[in-house]
Order: C-alpha cells, then structure tokens, then sequence
C-alpha cells in the first residue's frame, strides 16, 4: 500500500533527525542529532547538525544514517524510499564538530553538508527536511509562551527506529518548568516526558496545529511551529531492591523519573555561530526560511 506523500508540517518533522551511532572506547553508542538550515544568501543553505557534546565526545569513528531519496527525483519534489542511506566518517575526533562555549551547556553542531554530499556522490542522497533557522524559539519569542505547553520530540530512544521507514519515533509531554526561566543557572529547561538514552539530541518542537491557546487565555485558529531546545539528558533517582534470586544482599540502580533536561534554542544558536566562526563563514543575517512549511 503506497504512503500518503510527505506534505504536513508532522509528516516532515519526521525526515529532520539524523541517526548518529559512534564508536567510542568500550563499544558503540547511538544518539540523534536534528538539521537546521542557514542561508548563503543565494538561494541555498548550510545544513548543521545539532545534537550534545557527550553523543560525539570520544568518537573515533560516526556513523550518519537518513532515509533515502527515491530514484530519479530530486530533494524538492522527491519521494522517501524504505531504505537508508549512511556516511561513515573514520577519524572522527573533536575537530568534526564544535561545542558550546560553556562547559556545562550540552550542545554542539558540525557541519552536515560535506555528509550530504557524500551520500550524493555515491548514488544514495539522503530524503531529509531541515529546520528554517527562523524556527529557532527565541528568549523573546519564549516570554510569550504560557508556564506550561506541551511539546513533541523526535528521535532514537534506546535506538529505537522504523527498521522498515527509517523513520524515528515521536513522543510527547509538557514543559516541566517554564521555557523562559533558567534552570538551574543555565539555559535549560525541563519537559515531563518520558526521555531515554539514544533520546539525546532530539528536537524538541511546540507544535500545535489547528488551533492553540495565548499566555493570556485567548484562542487563536492557526498552527504554531517552534523549536525550543534540544534534549540533552534525564533526572534519575537511586533505587534500591533486595535481591530475591541470588543470596541476599541490595542492589542499587539508577531509575529515571520522565524528567528531561532540555538546552535551550538561544543556546544552540550560540554554539552554531561557534561552529561558523570556527569555519570561517558568514551566512546572511536573515535566516533560511524552514523546509516545513
């Protein structure tokens, strides 16, 4: 049975996460990182991967999946395929992506175009929707949100994914502290959602479609599209448990309690504008206008 073709806003935030496996000493991890677009200023644009410090630090080698475009189509007017397509970058070290500034904001960004084009190259681009940079929630932008919203975040829990669509799984929540405070000293947030190793990197959207209601309580027809942050971990408490099988002794585990620490999109624009500096390039002061749309 053919699928409807990629058209809504919540069809396409689904073709906006890259699924990021690294080898790092001891074995393999598996995270998510999301596109975000910035204009050259002659109709085409930087796509950056943006995702956390910890899903790259210590990789020697990373492995960039995405579904894959349909033959014969082009990125515009395309089709996904059930397939994937995959770059594998060797040598992987910290000269592939950059942090943020400050030690403790879990946020970094490396160019992704060089990875796209390589999947070009070997006759299998890559089917993907970027973030606008417009996108991006600004602190403004996030005063006039309420104390609570809910969100939608998408990516690779436990590196979970549609082996068959390539696709990633979509969860939601709520804003577990307010997107416009800082928690705890940082720019971060907290979602109530159910957030799990492999979740980190993910996109995390405000995304109502139809209707949505103001800080001030008014009702207003239309959809809304930000990106606010990007998870970057979960709160845990220790748990301890008497062990009935085994002679008797306690066990102590870590238990996570469906709160995820989420940077904030001011800090992943800071930690992009790093990453330009560092490249040396300066895109257009006006941001590429988003691919969802």
């Amino acid at each position: 049975m053919p699928r409807p073709p990629v058209s809504t806003v919540a069809d396409q935030v689904f073709y906006s996460t890259v699924r990021i496996e690294t080898e790092v000493p001891g074995g393999t991890s598996t995270g998510t990182g999301f596109l975000v677009l910035y204009d050259y200023g002659d109709g085409s644009s930087y796509p950056v991967l943006v995702t956390n410090k910890h899903v790259l630090a210590g990789a020697t080698e990373a492995r960039f999946t995405l579904p894959r475009l349909a033959d014969g189509t082009t990125l515009a007017d395309g089709v996904p395929m059930n397939a994937g397509t995959q770059t594998i970058v060797r040598g992987f070290g910290t000269n592939s992506w950059v942090g943020h500034p400050r030690a403790d904001v879990d946020v970094a960004a490396m160019m992704f175009g060089p990875i796209l084009h390589n999947m070009t190259e070997r006759g299998a681009p890559a089917f993907y929707r970027g973030f606008g940079a417009d996108l991006l929630l600004t602190e403004v932008q996030s005063e006039a949100l309420d104390s609570i919203e809910d969100v939608t975040f998408v990516g690779y829990p436990s590196g979970l994914y549609d082996t068959d669509s390539m696709l990633p799984i979509a969860r939601r929540g709520q804003t577990a502290t307010p997107v416009f405070n800082n928690y705890q000293g940082k720019p971060a947030f907290l979602i109530d959602a159910s957030v799990f190793p492999g979740s980190s990197g993910s996109p995390v959207l405000i995304l109502n479609r139809g209707s949505y209601t103001t800080r001030e309580g008014a009702t207003v027809i239309g959809s809304r599209l930000h990106v606010a942050g990007v998870v970057a971990s979960v709160h845990t408490r220790q748990v301890h448990g008497e062990i009935i099988l085994t002679a008797a002794g306690i066990a102590s585990f870590d238990d996570m309690i469906d709160l995820g620490i989420v940077f904030k999109a001011s800090a992943i624009q800071q930690c992009v504008d790093a990453l330009f500096q560092s490249a040396g390039v300066q895109p257009v002061a006006t941001p590429a206008p988003s691919e969802l749309a």
